[in-house]
């Protein structure tokens, strides 16, 4: 099989599903792996969740000594 078409089944698709079962016989894996995830996959990527922002607590001994020394 030639290069160009081993990439092209690789990258198109709609090509790949006019291979005949012994043309994709000779299709070697991808260099790049498993290109699909699941749905519980999904959900465990980084970055895939909201956060929820922490509030700040306020410091009061600071806000307290500053309104004093203001007075």
């Amino acid at each position: 099989m030639e290069s160009m078409t081993i990439i092209r089944a690789w990258k198109d698709n709609e090509y790949r599903n006019t291979l005949s079962d012994a043309e994709l016989a000779l299709l070697p894996a991808h260099p790049a792996g498993l290109t699909e995830l699941t749905d519980g996959e999904l959900a465990d990527v980084a970055g895939g969740r909201k956060r929820r922002r922490r509030r700040r607590r306020k410091n009061t001994s600071r806000s307290r000594s500053r309104s004093r020394s203001r007075s």
